[in-house]
């Protein structure tokens, strides 16, 4: 019994340093946020008249993806759901693609979009619980409380409609 609890203790003070790491994120994302804005004013605003070289483009991107992947990875820390992990895989990846240098042969390329393709692949077959396959955009499943009868009848309909669409597949 008392192994129990401390294990139950290791795991809310996990929880609650995971939380907090996510937490530092967010702001380190808030902050590169802003340091974009602050590029994009100077470059686009400031220097209008100057045009934007490729380089400065292709760095400016990149910091949007990296900032895109932070939010990605605080999701994933949050939901503890395999379809976030697999959504901040193809950031990551998509973001590597997009920015190779110039000269890189096609090679890298297609090793991305195979490596994507298994990440769709690996989604498609592999990911069958319902609520693993959420992503941001679909958080709709509501927690009920014990007496609320027509939140679970809304769930319950929801997850027969699920496994409809599944069987339809």
């Amino acid at each position: 019994m008392k192994k129990v609890s401390e294990k139950n203790l290791a795991l809310k003070f996990a929880y609650i340093f995971e939380s907090l790491l996510s937490m530092v994120v967010l702001i380190v994302v808030f902050l590169g946020t802003i340091d974009v804005l602050r590029v994009i004013w100077h470059s686009y605003i400031i220097e209008y008249q100057t045009p934007v070289q490729y380089a400065q483009f292709n760095s400016l991107l990149g910091q949007i993806l990296l900032l895109v992947i932070g939010i990605e990875l605080v999701v994933m820390l949050s939901l503890h759901i395999p379809g976030a992990l697999i959504e901040a895989l193809l950031y990551a990846i998509a973001r590597k693609i997009i920015l190779l240098p110039k000269g890189e042969g096609m090679l890298e390329v297609l090793l991305g979009i195979i490596a994507i393709a298994g990440l769709f692949a690996i989604r498609k077959y592999l990911i069958t619980d319902d609520n693993s396959t959420m992503n941001v955009t679909s958080i709709h499943y509501e927690e009920c409380e014990d007496g609320d009868c027509e939140c679970h009848k809304r769930n319950l309909e929801m997850t027969l409609e699920n496994q409809n669409k599944q069987q339809i597949k």
